[in-house]
């Protein structure tokens, strides 16, 4: 097949998965596929297409960049459907049962419906729409219209839809309302930073949370490590990729490596849980230490003098805060000297309402427990924090007694009590 001058044919020497090739002047192209894994099938349920060259003139293998090059007399929907085509027969000879090729489309520079060559490839091999999962990156998409038209269409062949690295770069939460993909592809680069810190934790994990409530499967990419792949299963994530189950090969040799991976990471998840559990407690152990002198107290102002020994004393506790049953601060703000210099855009101390937070509302559902917030952003100074509440019992009644205590990023294996 050519384009122009561009010299332009498939290549097969054996019947063998992957072997065909897409020979361009001074490469020579190939596919390699990446299994995808799902942990409530405990299987692999589909791959991921890529593409691979090496020079013609050295035999070694180039960039990526340089096999997604389009050539300078080639049309890139030429291009496109040469690459789709390739991909689709090399699985076509390995492909496993009932599962889904993952395929890249460019759109990049597509500037008409009729560029999207997947139809004609997909008519011509006799391959069925719903087999076949287009991947969409959320950056090249431009066209708003053209777009929805692309997606109507890949829709109308039955393929499905998935929103490819999302979380890097800028992505837009409205793209997942307007297309619905029927899978989201978390960027590589959530896992990494959720792997650094509890807060990036419950960012990925509250992430996960959204794409499922918007109606789309979640799937993580980019997981490397044991570690990262227990925390991906801990996160909810529906389907997961990356080295530590396969890497892309030719040939899907390591199928099922990567299923022996997820039973692992299956069978060792309880002893996941029990260890962040485990930290958890040593952290509250420490934080029950603010409330030692408290349950001793019996009135209001008594328990007042005590918090404020605590701000002044202990350098990690910001503020105390004290809020009657219906979530209204009832006691003056005092801060810890160390807190900043802030624009006084809310009024501070008695008045003001928290009764929506959650370390109140836990603090009522739980007389005598001690409650840890989750890391947030303080409405008082804009500064991280989190907050330590207990509900207490007065002569005057009952209150919830709350500090405000400092956060800071650090490794996920840290217990101090500062986090």
């Amino acid at each position: 097949m050519t384009a122009n001058n561009t010299n332009f044919h498939m290549q097969s020497r054996e019947p063998v998965a992957g072997s065909k090739t897409l020979k361009l002047e001074d490469k020579k192209l190939f596919s390699v596929f990446q299994p995808i894994y799902s942990f409530s099938n405990q299987a692999c349920i589909g791959v991921e297409a890529l593409v691979r060259g090496r020079s013609v003139e050295t035999g070694f293998q180039i960039p990526v960049d340089e096999c997604l090059a389009v050539p300078e007399d080639m049309a890139q929907a030429k291009f496109s459907h040469a690459l789709n085509r390739l991909h689709v027969e090399n699985w076509q000879q390995s492909r496993l049962p009932d599962s889904w090729l993952f395929l890249n489309l460019d759109f990049e520079g597509v500037n008409d419906l009729s560029e999207i060559c997947i139809e004609q490839v997909l008519k011509d091999l006799r391959v069925k729409g719903h087999e076949i999962v287009i991947e969409v990156v959320e950056s090249e998409i431009t066209d708003e219209k053209l777009f929805e038209e692309i997606i109507a269409t890949l829709r109308r062949l039955g393929c499905l839809i998935a929103l490819d690295d999302f979380g890097a770069g800028h992505s837009n939460v409205d793209r997942i309302w307007k297309a619905q993909p029927d899978i989201v592809k978390l960027d590589r680069g959530v896992l990494l930073e959720a792997s650094k810190s509890l807060r990036s934790q419950s960012i990925l994990k509250n992430l996960t949370r959204l794409i499922k409530e918007a109606g789309s499967v979640c799937l993580l990419e980019g997981i490397e490590t044991k570690e990262q792949a227990l925390l991906a299963m801990d996160v909810g994530v529906d389907l997961v990729q990356g080295f530590y189950f396969a890497r892309p090969r030719q040939l899907l040799d390591q199928v099922k490596k990567g299923q022996a991976c997820i039973k692992e990471v299956i069978d060792e998840y309880p002893l996941y849980i029990q260890e962040q559990q485990f930290i958890k407690n040593i952290q509250r152990r420490g934080y029950e230490t603010l409330f030692e002198r408290v349950d001793d107290i019996n009135s209001f102002r008594s328990l007042e003098g005590e918090m404020v020994k605590k701000v002044m004393d202990l350098s990690f506790v910001k503020r105390y805060f004290i809020l009657d049953q219906e979530g209204f601060q009832v006691s003056d703000e005092c801060n810890s000297p160390d807190v900043s210099d802030r624009v006084e855009v809310l009024k501070k101390g008695k008045g003001l309402c928290w009764k929506n937070r959650r370390y109140f509302v836990k603090a009522c559902q739980t007389p005598g427990r001690v409650y840890v917030s989750q890391p947030y952003r303080s409405l008082i100074d804009m500064q991280l924090c989190f907050t330590i509440s207990k509900q207490i019992t007065l002569d005057e009644g009952e209150f919830v007694a709350c500090f405000d205590v400092v956060y800071h990023d650090k490794s996920m294996e840290s217990v101090q009590i500062s986090v």
